[in-house]
């Protein structure tokens, strides 16, 4: 029988060694599934001839933004520095850089653990001071469940096509896989950036769903 009437063969190799005979697959599984975990990274900007200054009115207007964050009941533990620098600013004359200022920026990272309530942390957070936004992305707080829904279907797929292999030679296999492994996991981030902030209400955020995936190779034997 030609093995292109059967669409699972390409993935399949068969074995004979004498004592038992063999069908190896392939298997993949997919799960959709909603982040529940929202991490903005906004941050404050300031510019003065002074770095001093500059400093100063940058933990000032921090100070404000954490204030109101933890108002709005963000936990300290969910608020973190991730960068703080300050740079030089230059102005280029006649191909001589003359120094105009500083500036300082920094950064936080924001966990926020509902989604339907990352607008509104948007919103507070440019009300009182933010000035920028590196971007934002999604998350799920329990990956391993969904996992293992995709693994088992992945094994599901397999067995599907072991039997399907089988059936096209009249033969039966064991639906028990003499082995199989995990070839890869796939439990991807979705990312969305922002340029500086500028809005004065809070923006829709949706985070559409993100695809958890696993494939396995599994060995069945046959009669």
């Amino acid at each position: 029988m030609q093995g292109g009437m059967n669409p699972y063969l390409h993935n399949v190799r068969t074995a004979n060694t004498g004592k038992e005979a063999t069908i190896t697959v392939q298997g993949e599984g997919v799960v959709k599934a909603k982040p529940n975990v929202v991490i903005l990274t906004l941050g404050i900007r300031t510019d003065s001839k002074n770095v001093k200054q500059a400093q100063e009115e940058n933990a000032v207007q921090s100070k404000q933004l954490l204030d109101a964050l933890k108002q709005l009941g963000i936990a300290e533990k969910n608020i973190e520095t991730i960068s703080y620098t300050i740079t030089p600013q230059y102005e280029y004359i006649n191909d001589k850089a003359l120094l105009q200022g500083y500036r300082v920026e920094h950064l936080y990272e924001i966990t926020v653990l509902n989604v339907q309530k990352a607008g509104e942390v948007y919103d507070i957070a440019v009300s009182n001071g933010a000035n920028v936004a590196k971007g934002l992305r999604f998350r799920i707080s329990h990956p391993n469940k969904y996992y293992e829904q995709a693994l088992i279907q992945a094994l599901q797929q397999a067995v599907e096509k072991a039997r399907a292999i089988a059936s096209t030679y009249n033969l039966n296999i064991n639906p028990v896989p003499l082995s199989f492994v995990e070839e890869s996991a796939q439990l991807p981030r979705e990312v969305a950036s922002y340029a500086t902030l500028h809005a004065q209400a809070a923006p829709p955020i949706q985070s559409g769903e993100l695809e958890i995936i696993s494939t396995i190779r599994a060995i069945f034997t046959y009669l």
